[in-house]
């Protein structure tokens, strides 16, 4: 320690010591308030040309400016999976995650076997992740069986679409040996479909996902559609999964409907997180709704009549709920 440094320290330290008790003891109490003025908080994201980084750029933005006292960061991540692991080392407060990475989390299963995730706290369910299998419009595959033997886009490492993409082509029979998986972000896989790399690319998110609005700028693309009798199968197999129809014209040229499936997108949290922020965050964001309509179509989602949906029992924050219960009074 420097002489000057050392001296303001020792002067400091006589001042405490000379004041009465009471004094010093408010001194101590006013630095521990200022401290404290503002809670910062971490939140996880996905991939930039994923449905994940706007919106949740989105809630922080409205978090940090409409919120007193409450300051949040979003960051870019590989997605659900990361998300969660970065949670349980206490690096993110918040982040969006698909709802069978959520149950998996909580369960210690698929990826967490042996890790759970018990602290995991569901604050609200937010939109369809919409499942689409992407293809260059001149692709000679028109079915996912046809994926058997084909080079996939199938995620990020250390995300929800990789788990989903697997279990999905699992569910149809073709194992991870019987087709070449390809593990890249979105950013890498719209590069890589331009060039011709891969055959296909399975992209789990909100409609409209920028990464196949942008592809649709550079080459013409299709998005498979499921037969009946592949959606009730697969459905059957993986009962998170619902059947969902994309209207015509979610994308550029979209004629007809395309007729998929989809799970949920969740905000999640941890339950250190005390009861009124949890209220708070959620109050903010349904405050602000008609904003972040302007920022994401997938906002028009957000609906007080659909944020338990999917939520593990037990597991939604009894800060969110407490929420809820009072708006729909």
């Amino acid at each position: 320690m420097n002489k000057p440094l050392k001296i303001l320290v020792l002067c400091f330290v006589a001042l405490l010591v000379a004041l009465p008790p009471a004094r010093a003891q408010q001194i101590g109490s006013d630095v521990y308030k200022i401290d404290r003025l503002v809670t910062f908080l971490a939140m996880g994201t996905g991939a930039t040309t994923g449905t994940y980084f706007p919106l949740g750029n989105a809630f922080a933005n409205v978090w940090s400016t409409r919120l007193e006292h409450v300051s949040v960061m979003s960051h870019s991540t590989s997605g659900s999976i990361e998300n969660i692991h970065l949670m349980q080392r206490r690096e993110l407060d918040l982040a969006i995650a698909q709802s069978d990475v959520v149950a998996a989390a909580i369960k210690g299963t698929g990826n967490f076997t042996g890790r759970p995730c018990p602290q995991l706290r569901v604050l609200m369910s937010l939109y369809p992740e919409v499942v689409q299998l992407v293809v260059l419009a001149d692709s000679d595959i028109q079915s996912i069986s046809q994926l058997r033997g084909r080079k996939v886009i199938v995620g990020a490492p250390g995300s929800g679409n990789v788990i989903t993409s697997l279990a999905m082509m699992s569910a149809f029979g073709i194992g991870v040996d019987d087709f070449e998986p390809v593990y890249i972000s979105y950013d890498e896989a719209l590069q890589a479909m331009e060039r011709r790399d891969y055959d296909a690319a399975i992209i789990i998110a909100g409609t409209p996902t920028k990464m196949i609005s942008e592809l649709q700028h550079r080459k013409p693309v299709r998005i498979i559609s499921l037969s009946p009798a592949e959606t009730a199968s697969i459905t059957a197999a993986l009962p998170y999964l619902s059947a969902l129809n994309l209207p015509p014209k979610t994308y550029a040229g979209q004629t007809e409907p395309v007729t998929t499936v989809a799970l949920m997108a969740m905000l999640v949290c941890s339950s250190r997180l005390s009861d009124d922020l949890a209220a708070n965050l959620c109050q903010t964001i349904f405050d602000n709704l008609d904003y972040l309509k302007t920022i994401h179509t997938r906002a028009h989602d957000v609906s007080i009549d659909t944020i338990m949906n999917g939520v593990p029992e037990g597991y939604a924050h009894p800060g969110a709920l407490r929420f809820y219960s009072q708006r729909r009074r």
